[in-house]
């Protein structure tokens, strides 16, 4: 008797710590998308000869302040003047980022798929091959 609570004592142990270690990977894995200011050259994007995108920026309408382009690498987003809402969605709806840009130019590092790009209250789809 003693033997078989001492077995399942060191079974629900070594669970425990095999629940745990998962739990703690699970954090580690997640990945957080964030916006990267780009400072330097201001009369285009730096790209790589091999680089392929979905064609020259798209200039949102309504304002010829924002532009974006999707790439294999992400989402580059120039913003000429003013602060701008700007939010990323996922294909299945959930958002990925939410916040506000001000002049500048940024990029968002993305997987290769659609999103969805919403920028003051107006929405695109971004392609990233």
């Amino acid at each position: 008797m003693k033997l078989i609570l001492s077995f399942l004592f060191l079974c629900m142990s070594v669970a425990g710590i095999l629940a745990q270690s998962a739990t703690k990977s699970d954090n580690h894995t997640s990945n957080q998308t964030v916006f990267i200011r780009i400072e330097g050259n201001q009369n285009g994007w730096a790209r790589a000869d091999n680089e392929t995108s979905q064609g020259a920026a798209s200039a949102v309408s309504g304002t010829e302040n924002v532009s974006f382009n999707g790439t294999s690498d992400g989402i580059y987003i120039t913003i000429n003047s003013g602060t701008n809402k700007i939010k990323l969605f996922a294909l299945t709806g959930q958002l990925l980022l939410d916040g506000d840009l001000t002049q500048g130019r940024f990029f968002i590092p993305t997987r290769k798929g659609i999103y969805f790009l919403k920028i003051n209250n107006k929405s695109f789809k971004v392609i990233c091959k």
